[in-house]
């Protein structure tokens, strides 16, 4: 099998960037460039330099239209989710290009170069609501990441002891039955009149939620030598996740956070 190199994995990720883009323009289905990616488009017309991966968000009625639509294969792309894989265990989807192999950690089902696909979700309107809400959220995806974390000997030692009674408390259950428990509960507020949406399925990086008007009014956005679909109001966005975006952060802090092992089939 040939490996492919970094470069070449880029062009790829916008390769199936630009199918999934096409599927949507074509079944009028929005979606936004998202974290990183997001953050790239603005202060680098493209890929952070130190960064691997493509991110989308897509709010969840047009997530699902899109998870549901899809076809198994289209144009080389395929899509994972937990519709439509029974192996799958993420609350998020991943759109792979299945001529190719990727080893990007824990996965039941081969896939290949890969952009991720989040699903964006209304939350509770009041904001005690919201609270308790996130709260609950939060315990329950550190319950779901609980099921693939390991111990490491560098970390202190109170983290570990945490770690070993999530651990414990899940082990009765599949990290497939987790992942289903935690879509249909960050899925609650969807079919409510909330104004308001979370990137629920992961909340690693936004710390409040945000108005859906403001996140799904869209623009183009350059990206390397293309053009992809981002909010129109970023500044908030961006302030939100990342503070004072423009900024590049320190040196050290320039690394990427995967590991990139791909190769053609």
């Amino acid at each position: 099998m040939k490996k492919i190199e970094l470069d070449e994995l880029k062009v790829l990720q916008m390769d199936i960037l630009e199918v999934i883009q096409n599927f949507c323009s074509e079944k009028q289905i929005d979606y936004s460039l998202g974290c990183g990616s997001l953050l790239g488009a603005v202060r680098h017309k493209g890929y952070i330099p130190w960064d691997d991966d493509i991110d989308i968000y897509i709010l969840r009625k047009d997530y699902d239209k899109l998870i549901c639509q899809f076809p198994k294969v289209f144009n080389n792309i395929s899509i994972a989710s937990i519709e439509r894989e029974p192996l799958w265990e993420k609350p998020y989807a991943k759109a792979y290009n299945n001529q190719t192999i990727f080893n990007e950690g824990a996965y039941k089902i081969p896939i290949g170069v890969n952009i991720d696909i989040f699903p964006i979700d209304k939350v509770p309107s009041s904001t005690l609501s919201w609270i308790l809400f996130n709260k609950i959220r939060k315990v329950l995806h550190r319950l779901y990441e609980s099921k693939y974390e390991q111990f490491k000997k560098d970390r202190k030692l109170y983290r570990n002891i945490v770690l070993l009674m999530c651990k414990l408390l899940v082990l009765p259950f599949s990290a497939k039955k987790i992942c289903f428990f935690f879509d249909w509960y960050i899925k609650r507020y969807n079919d409510t009149d909330s104004e308001y949406v979370f990137e629920s399925c992961q909340g690693m990086l936004q710390k409040n939620r945000f108005e859906i008007k403001n996140m799904f009014s869209f623009i183009d956005l350059p990206f390397e030598d293309r053009f992809f679909k981002g909010m129109k109001d970023y500044d908030e966005y961006l302030k939100n996740g990342f503070g004072d975006y423009m900024k590049l952060p320190p040196i050290e802090k320039r690394v990427s956070h995967h590991i990139i092992n791909a190769w053609w089939k």
